[in-house]
């Protein structure tokens, strides 16, 4: 019975630690999607493009393009 657990208990720690992996990669991406929004907020202030930041936000809507696999925005 016990080696039956230690079998369940191994499987349990690899699925762990692939989980983990995964989950660590994900705080990664994330950080840098962070920090690219940090610098994308400051050079829309830098160059004093605000208005048009809130006009695009508030107008814009998705586009499909069929030889595209994502849509994007546009106004």
């Amino acid at each position: 019975m016990a080696k039956k657990y230690k079998k369940k208990y191994k499987r349990l720690e690899e699925r762990y630690d692939i989980l983990n992996e995964h989950m660590l990669d994900i705080t990664d991406d994330n950080e840098r999607y962070l920090n690219d929004l940090r610098y994308l907020e400051a050079f829309i202030d830098w160059k004093n493009l605000n208005e048009e930041f809130l006009y695009f936000k508030k107008n814009a809507y998705e586009k499909y393009d069929e030889d595209l696999p994502f849509s994007r925005l546009t106004l």
